[in-house]
């Protein structure tokens, strides 16, 4: 499998793509492509461009969650002529109006209007799109340190309340060396992401994970967080976008972290 990252927080020395608080990531494997998410603003489609990435030519849209630091670039990407309809798979909460401290921050565009251009696959399940590469669909949240929490308000049915972001989730992609993980923000936390990916395929070992762990403190939270990460003993971590510094740096002092930036190019057998 073949990771290309076409937006996140930062961006590398000397390579001049375009970055904004947001993810966006272009997959290929096993002769298809997915794009995971769609940043914050079209920001990314130029990136792609710059990469020489086709994204017409995607499989299916997966969406991690519903954030507009996820789902921004919706509006933009259906301007594209696609090659053919691909799906959009996401959870059923993921398109529903969200809010927080009187501000939208949900996605901009409405199911019915993604419907025009998309297939849409709106499930809480699993779903395998590869052999090898499974978008996770609802995660439970098991572990005692990592409990749900609450960002602003969900809309649904008319009636407004707490949004515990039960849409998060990520992909788990089954490598020769074990498990790739591939998040969002881990709003779901991401030692349950972890766990459930194990569940769900079957396979013990990881080798990788990606993504934003949406941690900012080195707080009780974090410290347990690293302290798991560091007791799996995984090979490879790259945390991102919603992750500080702070927790990056108390992190690479117990299992070392890798760089990660706008054009970042991982590869997983």
């Amino acid at each position: 499998m073949k990771l290309k990252i076409l937006m996140d927080n930062h961006t590398e020395i000397d390579v001049y793509y375009l970055g904004e608080p947001a993810v966006s990531y272009w997959i290929e494997t096993e002769g298809k492509a997915f794009l995971f998410d769609a940043a914050y603003s079209d920001a990314f489609l130029k990136n792609a461009k710059d990469m020489g990435i086709d994204v017409t030519k995607m499989e299916a849209l997966l969406l991690s969650h519903s954030h507009n630091d996820h789902t921004g670039g919706l509006a933009p990407l259906l301007k594209l002529d696609f090659a053919k309809k691909p799906q959009l798979i996401a959870h059923p909460d993921a398109l529903l109006p969200h809010d927080w401290n009187g501000m939208d921050i949900g996605s901009p565009v409405a199911e019915d209007k993604l419907a025009e251009t998309f297939e849409m696959k709106l499930t809480k399940g699993p779903v395998w799109l590869t052999e090898k590469l499974v978008w996770l669909g609802e995660i439970p949240r098991t572990l005692d340190f990592e409990p749900a929490y609450a960002i602003g308000t969900v809309e649904k049915d008319g009636q407004k309340t707490e949004d515990y972001i039960i849409d998060d989730t990520a992909l788990a992609y089954m490598g020769e060396k074990g498990l790739s993980i591939i998040t969002g923000c881990s709003h779901a936390g991401i030692c349950n992401i972890i766990e459930y990916a194990k569940k769900l395929t079957g396979v013990e070992k990881v080798q990788s994970v990606l993504g934003g762990f949406h941690l900012f403190a080195v707080d009780d939270r974090a410290k347990a967080t690293i302290s798991y990460l560091k007791e799996e003993n995984i090979p490879e971590l790259y945390p991102c976008h919603c992750t500080s510094f702070a927790v990056r740096a108390a992190l690479h002092q117990e299992c070392p972290v890798q760089e990660v930036a706008v054009g970042t190019e991982l590869q997983w057998d």
